[in-house]
């Protein structure tokens, strides 16, 4: 299967197919009550009294602004390949705001290699892009969702922060770490392209290098687009 060839990065023909905000909870209200103790004595005690105490904690959490965004084969977070694009800009818009570019829809062949179809349309938010299409593995003849790309690293600090698979390998893990979560992933070299690596079938990505130590630079998931 082809790869992708975008402006960053470009894919082996041969291989196949996580900045953090903080969001304050309410204060959590507990409440103490203390009576006075009972008298004993022949004169009747004066009422019991009681006092409440309002006490205030507040719990702050951070959260991570792509958490949610799980970088999976058949889609990306909640939203899976095949469905129509706007739905999908707009679940990620709700998550990291409005996108920092979009190209519309343009001939396949263009910036992001030779894609499938007739046209394409690249959204990017910082590190993310998305791409959709009329034509993929996942759909044909109507435009929708059929990749996205996080990686290399192009802003300072990651943006967003927080992307990864479901074993929690994301840009920076090792390859050691991949062979722990992923036991099949296929490492490869190239003497053109350099080191990659798949995780499984339209889950992919590059490497720094194809030792133990080697890092992960980009993950890709979804359909490939070709040279």
């Amino acid at each position: 299967m082809a790869i992708v060839a975008s402006s960053v990065f470009m894919w082996l023909a041969a291989c196949g197919g996580g900045g953090g905000s903080s969001d304050t909870l309410a204060p959590l209200v507990t409440t103490s009550t203390t009576v006075a103790p009972v008298v004993s004595s022949s004169t009747e005690a004066p009422a019991p009294t009681s006092t409440t105490t309002t006490t205030t904690s507040t719990t702050t959490t951070t959260v991570v602004e792509g958490e949610e965004l799980i970088l999976r084969s058949n889609g990306l977070g909640s939203a899976r390949f095949g469905v129509e694009p706007e739905g999908v800009i707009s679940f990620v818009t709700s998550l990291l705001g409005p996108p920092d570019s979009d190209t519309g829809y343009i001939d396949s062949f263009s910036e992001f290699g030779m894609c499938p179809g007739s046209e394409v349309r690249g959204v990017r938010w910082g590190d993310l892009l998305l791409l959709f299409g009329d034509d993929s593995d996942f759909g044909s003849g109507r435009r929708h969702f059929y990749q996205w790309q996080y990686g290399p690293q192009t802003s300072s600090p990651l943006r967003p922060n927080g992307p990864l698979t479901d074993g929690l390998i994301g840009l920076g893990s090792t390859v050691a770490e991949m062979r722990r979560v992923y036991p099949d992933v296929e490492i490869f070299a190239d003497d053109v392209f350099g080191p990659g690596f798949e995780l499984e079938p339209l889950l992919w990505g590059t490497l720094t290098d194809d030792s133990e130590a080697g890092r992960v630079i980009a993950l890709v998931g979804g359909t490939p687009c070709g040279e």
